[in-house]
């Protein structure tokens, strides 16, 4: 066997070991991209050099048409959220009114946050509501109806 053929197992076991560690799909590519040289080392057909050629021909190939593709699919369904995302949908009371014209406050894991009405409604001092969006530093909140629905720090 000529030293090419080792050279591109190399690469591939390389690659393939990188790649279970990372997990970022960069290195899979090459492993890929690997295996046409390892096929035309084994057989002679072409010399190191258009191995070498090709082998990054079809590894930037790869990485440019179908990484982001694959990690599309590999990883859809599992987007994190962030600490914002896990306000919104929070229940609590208003400390201040807030109407078309006036901001309101809330208080929410010990941090007071400026709120408004999604809609632009007036809510008063002590009503409950529920996070709705946030909108830069400001909370947009909604209105609850229901008297016997409790807040997030009153059902504990």
């Amino acid at each position: 066997m000529e030293i090419a053929f080792w050279v591109w197992i190399g690469v591939i076991v390389a690659s393939v070991i990188v790649e279970a560690i990372t997990m970022e799909l960069v290195t899979c590519w090459f492993a890929v991209g690997a295996v046409i040289p390892l096929i035309l080392s084994a057989t002679r057909a072409v010399g190191w050099e258009i191995q070498l050629i090709i082998f990054i021909l079809v590894s930037a190939a790869l990485i440019l048409f179908l990484r982001k593709a694959t990690k599309k699919w590999l990883f859809k369904g599992k987007e994190s959220k962030t600490n914002m995302d896990l306000i919104i949908g929070t229940k609590v009371r208003m400390l201040k009114k807030t109407d078309f014209e006036t901001l309101g406050a809330v208080k929410i894991n010990d941090v007071e946050w400026t709120a408004v009405a999604d809609d632009g409604s007036e809510i008063g001092e002590g009503e409950l509501v529920e996070v709705v969006a946030v909108s830069g530093n400001k909370l947009k909140v909604k209105k609850l109806n229901n008297k016997d629905t409790k807040t997030e720090k009153e059902t504990k």
